[in-house]
């Protein structure tokens, strides 16, 4: 029971720490509520030690597991003053909270755990923060705002004000204009081009954004951007300027998320990003005008940059004793 709510958690997107004592701590960058886990034979006598405290968690939950049932005379002792203990008895699936409380969302939480349904956000309907993916609406808002800029400078399919806004031109980079790697990731070429990356990052970003976090989610777009700067100033000498180098960054990270989380996968969302990979690079090899390169860079630095900043989510955990 303890291994399958420890890997459904992970599944979940929560970062789990083995802590003293065979106990474990779990938290998630979208709540401010967190959660220590145990055996009831090793309750310690004091879970303050035990809380971390580089972490931004106003609330803390306790989880017994009673393998061998529940001793009322346990629940009466309340040697944690101040501290919210939940005992499940993982024979019979009882969940006793003591002290008594009628918070229904531990319960809810518990009952999916051992289930091996992963807990989602579901929070937000129990009062709890929903983070609000406030990145990717700046990112689509900046995005606007240079296009915006370009159209009244002279329109954004004109070769004169695209450079002056900063896209990608091999000979100034070589001659020092080394920033247009990054300043070519926010500006574009028609309203079409902009229509489209603006509703795939509409799209992808509070999905990511929420399950792995706000900086992380920041660093992997623009990583990815520089990604798919660099390998189109690498493999092609053309102008270019748009943010899909970010865009396929975005789902190269979300297919890695997937894999990692096989309920996700499984749901249909790891083909789905698959078959819209496979459409998409298609698309790009039979229409002419279209950087497959910067698409190609941005799509391995999403899933390397993705990798790198979750590995401590993937952590194997043994069952306590």
């Amino acid at each position: 029971m303890f291994a399958q709510i420890i890997n459904t958690l992970q599944q979940s997107g929560w970062k789990v720490v083995t802590l003293e004592g065979n106990w474990v701590s779990a938290t998630h960058d979208s709540l401010k509520r967190g959660l220590l886990l145990g055996n009831i034979s090793n309750l310690p006598l004091d879970f303050e030690p035990l809380i971390p405290r580089n972490v931004d968690v106003s609330q803390w939950d306790v989880i017994v597991l009673c393998p061998e049932g529940i001793d009322s005379s346990e629940l009466k002792k309340n040697r944690f003053p101040g501290i919210q203990l939940w005992y499940l008895d993982t024979q019979r699936g009882n969940i006793f909270p003591f002290p008594p409380t009628n918070d229904p969302l531990i319960p809810s939480w518990l009952r999916q755990l051992a289930s091996g349904n992963p807990v989602l956000q579901e929070m937000s309907n129990r009062g709890e923060r929903h983070t609000l993916p406030f990145l990717t609406y700046i990112l689509l808002s900046i995005n606007l705002v240079v296009f915006l800029l370009m159209t009244l400078a002279g329109g954004s399919t004109d070769q004169r004000v695209l450079i002056l806004f900063g896209a990608k031109v091999n000979s100034l980079i070589q001659a020092g204009e080394i920033w247009r790697l990054l300043t070519s990731t926010f500006i574009h070429i028609g309203f079409m081009h902009l229509a489209f990356n603006l509703y795939a990052l509409w799209s992808l970003g509070p999905f990511l954004e929420e399950r792995i976090g706000h900086w992380r989610f920041l660093i992997i777009y623009i990583l990815s951007g520089l990604g798919g700067s660099i390998a189109s100033f690498l493999f092609s000498p053309a102008l270019s300027a748009g943010a899909s180098g970010s865009i396929f960054g975005l789902l190269g990270a979300l297919l890695y998320y997937s894999l990692k989380r096989p309920s996700l996968w499984k749901s249909g969302l790891g083909m789905n990003l698959v078959i819209v990979l496979l459409i998409n690079f298609g698309f790009g090899l039979t229409q002419p005008g279209i950087d497959n390169f910067a698409h190609l860079g941005g799509l391995i630095m999403g899933i390397v940059s993705c990798f790198l900043l979750t590995q401590h989510n993937n952590l194997q955990l043994k069952r306590p004793a």
